[in-house]
């Protein structure tokens, strides 16, 4: 008898998980620590192209070296929650190759946006 009581419980359990929308999901870490946060990362690349591109191409660069400050420390911030969010061996290995390959997308994601320099 107790097997179909949590046999009924899982499904519940499931019937609550496909109700939550993908960023929920994504954000309570079910995906995963690498997915959640490449996700997270790219969409504030992705945020930053736009926003800093139409900055340079307005030749607003007040707001453009608000718009990098504000990436940068929007970079450092998932760096630290992985840090914190990271169980594994060879922690400081891991954290200096995610923060490497961030920061060169962050410097190509930048010189995207200054090519509308013309």
């Amino acid at each position: 008898m107790e097997n179909n009581t949590s046999g009924a419980t899982q499904l519940k359990n499931i019937d609550e998980l496909d109700e939550r929308s993908f960023a929920q999901r994504l954000l309570s870490g079910e995906y995963g620590l690498a997915l959640t946060y490449w996700v997270l990362f790219f969409s504030g690349c992705g945020l930053y192209f736009i926003f800093g591109s139409q900055a340079v191409d307005s030749e607003n660069w007040l707001s453009y070296l608000m718009i990098a400050s504000t990436q940068l420390g929007y970079t450092a911030l998932l760096l630290i929650r992985i840090k914190t969010a990271y169980k594994g061996p060879q922690l400081w290995k891991v954290m200096s190759r995610t923060s490497s390959i961030f920061m060169i997308i962050n410097i190509l994601v930048g010189i995207c946006t200054l090519g509308f320099i013309y």
